[in-house]
């Protein structure tokens, strides 16, 4: 699934200072289109366009003791990944709501 998290420039919260990013070209397209991303993700197996910046999603069990989050270290709290869904995917969630949830995801 591609999520955003390996999107440059990088999505609001997320520190991919120490990443490299990559330009990648897809000539299946006229004109050919042009990529940048820091991780190519699944189009390294697959050679797909369509599969750059996809990666496999975490198991959630035992989440809390396992930061920093996501493949690539960018969210380094639980906080910071939660907030970062929040917006990248308009979700709307109150501080509130984003407190629990963390609280929830500690639980597992």
């Amino acid at each position: 699934m591609n999520i955003g998290i390996t999107d440059y420039p990088a999505h609001s919260g997320l520190d991919i200072s120490g990443l490299p990013v990559y330009t990648v070209q897809c000539n299946l397209t006229n004109p050919p289109t042009i990529m940048r991303t820091t991780d190519i993700g699944r189009a390294m197996v697959t050679g797909k366009c369509a599969d750059v910046g996809k990666t496999k999603g975490p198991i959630l069990r035992g989440l809390s003791a396992r930061a920093p989050y996501f493949h690539n270290g960018s969210a380094g709290t639980l906080k910071g990944a939660v907030t970062f869904y929040d917006m990248r995917f308009n979700m709307g969630l109150t501080i509130q709501q984003q407190e629990d949830l963390v609280a929830f995801l500690k639980s597992l």
